[in-house]
């Protein structure tokens, strides 16, 4: 494994690879959350649609050395002066389990932390039991739930603090914080993102106000 890492060099993405290319290893890699039934986004994107998404991206590839195959991505989007998002990190699925998502990782907190960034935001399906365990061991604390209109499944929000807060810092808040959003979550929408019953009266009121 020592010597596969060695091969590994997480690079900018700077034409050596087609959109082509990244769109087929995201399809190839969410194909595991396919036959969960868990819809991801990128597991659908076309070539162009990714290249129109990546405009106020920074992506990382993750390539052998050697023979430059395409071992992996993840996109780097500063969402503000203080928060990095970080999304569509991709495995080649023959080079899972060997390290390449941790090392892309490091290389994206690294950017961030170059960038002024204070924390760094990441979502996955609840459901996919290897990604969150994979954000936990990286440092991101499950800070709230969220359903959206283009996936099938309640979200995780992760955070990873790179500067220390007050309240963010503190795993007893942020548990909190995630109990009471998963409870709200819940009561207001479904999985797919749409209102619940309770979620549509209160838009009724909202709307009447």
């Amino acid at each position: 494994m020592t010597d596969v890492i060695a091969e590994v060099e997480i690079i900018q993405n700077n034409d050596l690879f087609s959109w082509e290319e990244i769109a087929n290893l995201l399809h190839d890699a969410f194909q595991e959350r396919l036959k969960q039934g868990l819809q991801f986004t990128c597991s659908f994107l076309t070539a162009k649609e990714l290249e129109q998404k990546s405009n106020n991206c920074i992506v990382l590839i993750a390539k052998n050395k050697i023979s430059n195959q395409l071992l992996g991505t993840v996109f780097y989007e500063r969402k503000s002066s203080q928060r990095a998002y970080h999304s569509n990190l991709a495995v080649n699925p023959t080079s899972k389990h060997l390290g390449i998502a941790t090392k892309l990782f490091s290389a994206f907190k690294e950017l961030a932390s170059i960038n002024g960034c204070e924390h760094i935001i990441s979502d996955t399906a609840q459901q996919a039991t290897s990604s969150v365990l994979w954000h936990k061991k990286n440092g991101f604390i499950p800070i709230s739930l969220r359903s959206y209109g283009s996936t099938n499944y309640y979200s995780i929000v992760f955070r990873n603090q790179l500067k220390h807060h007050w309240f963010w810092s503190n795993k007893l808040f942020c548990k909190i914080h995630f109990t009471i959003s998963s409870i709200l979550c819940h009561m207001y929408r479904h999985k797919d993102g749409t209102l619940t019953t309770l979620g549509k009266l209160i838009e009724i009121f909202r709307i009447s106000e």
